[in-house]
């Protein structure tokens, strides 16, 4: 009996001892051996917990610096491409809340999470823009190579590629975003779009427009940052608290007259009334509107400026480099904003390399939709960076082509500023707009769940709520009841969609 027992116990196979889990700073480490890869280290996130991530840094020839985080464990097969703000020039920070505000897996480290500088280091000028390439980079391409950049490095890593690619950008990340799914529609499965500079090129004359509106033949500025706030506070009072379409706000400048003889806080002089009046207007014709009603707390410290001239503000430094270094074939460094004719003539000079590398206009999403693309664009109704209006005008082609409730929405929030950030500058408390969009936006991609109302809470800098809106999907196809006299209502678009 004994004998047979042994027997049958020798022929049970024995489990094989179980291999040593890889560890995984050598397993990090070991991604520079891969070609773009420059270093890789476990760091410490500071996410809903501490967290240890593989970061990766290396560059896309020829000068394109990037990051990616991946998960040391629980990876959930998604990826997340942050964009830039601005003429970008630096990887963007990849921690929260840029990933998503409530979606668990980025509050868990769970997604790979990568940015990159668009090929060019930020500085006061953008002379890199004598570096043909670098326009490229920058207006077209870096985001759709380091897509295949981060491809690589995920499979070395893990051993496979994502199940789900994303990307979410607000501003020029906006831009980044319609730019992928229009050129690169097979890159993404999903797309955050969030106050898009898509109309990038015209959006300097809109930026030198304000500038030199606000500086008299002396180069003094009119409108001073002093009369921003009771401008407001009439604004806000004619059209309401919130302004839920600008378009139906009929507030006139003119009714802010000062008496005769006066110049005080409370009124604006006859020369600032027609400043101001061209701040909402805008360039006729040359952008999609001017400045929305709801905005002018924003206006402080861009082209409405605390000392010195509106020349030298932030708002004229972004216009100047755009002539000077990007708008052109040809460099022209001694170009001023006073040389600045608004016509049809500069708008479609400005086009040249506009549609070329830089515009994100094409309103056929035919390819992104076929391939089984979803997209959400967002912007804010008090938006004084990127007027509201260019979006709106960009999904109004989009919807007009049909179809587009199947894959897209758009979502206006009334009251946010620029990428729902609120008018830091000014004298109020800066706030921000909270809303969720990347779970939403995985849901509709992994799930087939249309997102419908999006809840926004807006906090002040304590994380006080301020408001609580329910955001419907805006349909850019119904009729405007705009106000009568409407600065905001009357634009007249050359540009074609």
């Amino acid at each position: 009996m004994i004998r047979l027992l042994m027997a049958a116990l020798m022929a049970v196979p024995l489990a094989p001892a179980s291999a040593p889990a890889p560890d995984p700073a050598a397993k990090c480490a070991a991604l520079t051996s891969q070609a773009t890869v420059t270093s890789a280290t476990v760091v410490t996130v500071k996410l809903r917990q501490p967290t240890p991530m593989c970061e990766v840094k290396g560059v896309i020839k020829p000068a394109t610096h990037y990051t990616v985080r991946l998960p040391v464990s629980g990876w959930t097969g998604q990826y997340v491409q942050l964009g830039c703000g601005g003429l970008c020039g630096e990887v963007p920070g990849l921690d929260l809340p840029l990933a998503g505000f409530s979606c668990a897996a980025a509050l868990d480290g769970h997604l790979v999470i990568a940015g990159d500088d668009t090929g060019h280091a930020a500085g006061e000028e953008a002379t890199w823009g004598n570096d043909p390439r670098a326009r490229l980079e920058f207006g077209l391409l870096s985001e759709h190579r380091l897509r295949t950049a981060a491809d690589a490095v995920m499979r070395a890593y893990f051993g496979r590629g994502p199940t789900h690619r994303y990307f979410d950008g607000c501003s020029t990340g906006g831009r980044q975003a319609l730019n992928l799914a229009q050129r690169f529609p097979a890159d993404f499965d999903g797309v955050l779009a969030g106050a898009p500079a898509n109309n990038l090129a015209p959006l300097a004359l809109l930026n030198a427009w304000n500038v030199t509106r606000n500086t008299d033949a002396a180069g003094r500025q009119i409108l001073g940052p002093g009369k921003l706030p009771a401008l407001h506070a009439a604004v806000t009072k004619a059209c309401g608290e919130v302004i839920h379409d600008p378009r139906q706000c009929g507030f006139q400048p003119s009714s802010m007259l000062c008496p005769a003889g006066t110049d005080t806080p409370n009124c604006l002089t006859a020369p600032q009334v027609r400043t101001v009046v061209d701040f909402y207007r805008g360039p006729h014709g040359l952008y999609n509107g001017g400045m929305p009603y709801g905005s002018e707390l924003g206006w402080k410290d861009a082209f409405v400026v605390s000392s010195g001239s509106p020349l030298t503000g932030p708002t004229a430094t972004i216009a100047l480099n755009w002539f000077r270094y990007l708008g052109f074939a040809h460099n022209q460094p001694n170009f001023q904003l006073r040389d600045v004719r608004f016509t049809k003539a500069t708008f479609d000079r400005l086009n040249v390399l506009g549609n070329a590398i830089y515009n994100a206009n094409n309103p056929n999403l035919a390819a992104f939709r076929a391939h089984g693309g979803k997209i959400i664009l967002y912007h804010g109704w008090a938006d004084p960076s990127i007027p509201p209006f260019s979006t709106l005008d960009y999904y109004t082609a989009v919807q007009k082509r049909g179809g587009s409730q199947s894959f897209s929405r758009l979502y206006m929030i009334p009251a946010a500023y620029h990428c729902l950030f609120g008018p830091e500058a000014s004298d109020e408390p800066s706030e921000i707009a909270v809303p969720e969009f990347l779970q939403p936006l995985m849901d509709w991609v992994e799930k087939g769940t249309p997102p419908a109302a999006i809840n926004v809470p807006t906090v002040d800098p304590d994380w006080n709520v301020i408001r609580d809106l329910d955001i419907q999907p805006f349909n850019a196809l119904t009729p405007v009841h705009a106000a009568p006299g409407s600065l905001n209502a009357g634009y007249h678009y050359v540009g074609r969609y």
